[in-house]
């Protein structure tokens, strides 16, 4: 067996263990939907880097009624029917796009990235393989402004919505977070 599914094989099971131990210690049940309706109505996207934790460095509460997705390099891009789905049934308010300094984005590019795939997948068709588009960039601010700008030109996100997308800038080595767009 592969080491690599070893390892999530392994992972998979330890957390089906610690799910029965929180089972056994009482789980409560979780409202339906029905019974509370749907809440969040700003939907955040960040960076998936393990050293940012946006619930943390922002002070999110639920009371921000918001709903953090991450992506890597914290693209919109392949979330855009994500976004009209969750606005059909919440009505969302705001969306707003947050990078990082020092992004794993920064340090590899979209054909190095389309490389790697093509050595792991060698038959892969090549219109395929041309469809991998992570987001990498050198410019971590432009690719704020690019993000933004595919959200707002977007033609199947309400107009209202697209009129309420911000891009903000976390710098992780002060923590200040900068309003891009």
């Amino acid at each position: 067996m592969p080491l690599l599914a070893k390892m999530a094989s392994s992972l998979a099971q330890e957390l089906l263990k610690r799910n029965n131990v929180y089972v056994e210690n009482g789980h409560e049940p979780i409202p339906l939907l029905s019974e509370i309706g749907f809440t969040p109505k700003k939907m955040i996207f960040s960076c998936i880097d393990l050293r940012v934790k946006p619930e943390e460095l922002l002070g999110l509460t639920d009371a921000d009624e918001a709903l953090v997705v991450r992506t890597a390099s914290g693209t919109p891009a392949r979330n855009l029917n994500d976004i009209v789905a969750l606005d059909n049934l919440t009505t969302l308010t705001e969306l707003i796009v947050i990078k990082h300094t020092d992004c794993g984005a920064l340090h590899m590019t979209d054909e190095q990235i389309r490389e790697h795939v093509r050595t792991h997948n060698p038959d892969i068709d090549d219109q395929v393989l041309n469809e991998v588009v992570v987001g990498t960039t050198h410019d971590i601010v432009e690719r704020t402004r690019k993000d933004v700008e595919l959200i707002r030109n977007s033609p199947i996100i309400r107009k209202e919505l697209r009129e309420t997308t911000s891009g903000l800038l976390i710098d992780i080595t002060t923590g200040k977070l900068t309003k891009i767009v």
